[in-house]
């Protein structure tokens, strides 16, 4: 074969491969076909699926570590209270005059008047940041159906509502609950140094929640490290209906964040509780047993256990007074 023919046969090669290349190339400049690119969609779904559960976690794990680090600041405030107060904490509240922990009389031996106007109670001048502390970041201080508080709600002329409507001079943020974290009643002025002892009744998991509660058996109380001072009330019950800043009688502590609630202690510590709750949580009859409430809190005394947070106020046994819980009787 002379030079020339060689030369032609690899041109006509050289041609060749570059018609294949551009072939190629104009294929994959067409995009991906069908099949590639179901199978790019079914991975980005697959990756979602797995990662948005978790983004729903950590974001919930925050808001967590946020609520309790509000109550942290609550227990600060109690304790810091206390060094001033001949080791006491402050009241949780008081019947005739009505005063609470959050608002009273500007005289407080007075019902509120026009000469004695409501002013924030003596909690507040032991805490910071008030506008925000006492809002769970989950909740927010909403109710089920709102996010703002509407002054023609019965609530608000109740004598409870009068005082805490003082607390719209104070609380900057819009709301429909003053507090996500109310007060244990039966708290009322005590010793942060208090070694009486507190449990709660394991029966609650047989019990209804609005049935009296007959003396516990020592094989039934499981042991709280102090007395519970706050509590994070449950919504439904009572929070939303009954907004008193008030933790007894009926009331339940909430399980939003993974089936457990928050409780304030005595000796200032904070932990997320575990405590029993009806198995159905959307049911509107509190007379499923199952959950834990205000009458299940026990405070050992003298004479026998009573019970540290019963119907308050309704006179008589049911209001603990202020230091009660030194010597329960």
């Amino acid at each position: 074969m002379t030079h020339v023919a060689r030369q032609l046969l690899r041109d006509a090669h050289d041609r060749t491969q570059a018609r294949r290349r551009r072939g190629s190339a104009e294929r994959r400049a067409a995009g991906f076909t069908l099949i590639e690119l179901l199978v790019v969609i079914l991975i980005i779904v697959l990756l979602i699926s797995i990662l948005l559960p978790a983004l729903r976690h950590a974001r919930e794990s925050g808001r967590t570590v946020k609520c309790m680090s509000n109550m942290k600041q609550i227990a600060i405030g109690l304790q810091a209270y206390a060094n001033d107060y001949q080791s006491r904490i402050w009241e949780a509240g008081h019947t005739a005059p009505y005063r609470f922990w959050y608002a009273q009389p500007q005289n407080p031996l007075f019902p509120v008047s026009a000469a004695n106007p409501a002013i924030a109670g003596p909690a507040f001048a032991y805490l910071t940041d008030v506008d925000k502390i006492f809002e769970c970041p989950t909740n927010r201080r909403k109710t089920s159906t709102r996010d703002v508080a509407v002054f023609s709600d019965p609530f608000w002329n109740t004598d409870s509502g009068r005082l805490q409507r003082e607390l719209f001079n104070v609380f900057l943020s819009q709301r429909a609950l003053n507090f996500d974290y109310t007060m244990v009643t039966g708290a009322s002025g005590a010793r942060v140094e208090s070694t009486t002892p507190v449990a709660w009744d394991a029966r609650c998991q047989q019990l209804g929640g609005r049935v009296a509660r007959p003396q516990p058996l020592p094989q039934n109380l499981r042991y709280f490290r102090a007395l519970p001072v706050f509590v994070e009330e449950d919504l439904k019950w009572h929070n939303e209906p009954s907004p008193d800043g008030m933790w007894s009688n009926w009331d339940e502590m909430t399980s939003r964040h993974g089936g457990k609630g928050h409780m304030v202690f005595l000796n200032g510590d904070v932990e997320l509780m575990n405590l029993p709750r009806r198995m159905n949580q959307y049911s509107n009859d509190q007379s499923e047993p199952g959950a834990f409430t205000g009458n299940d809190v026990w405070a050992r005394g003298r004479m026998g256990w009573l019970q540290v947070a019963p119907s308050w106020p309704n006179g008589g046994a049911g209001v603990r007074r202020y230091g009660w819980f030194d010597r329960p009787s």
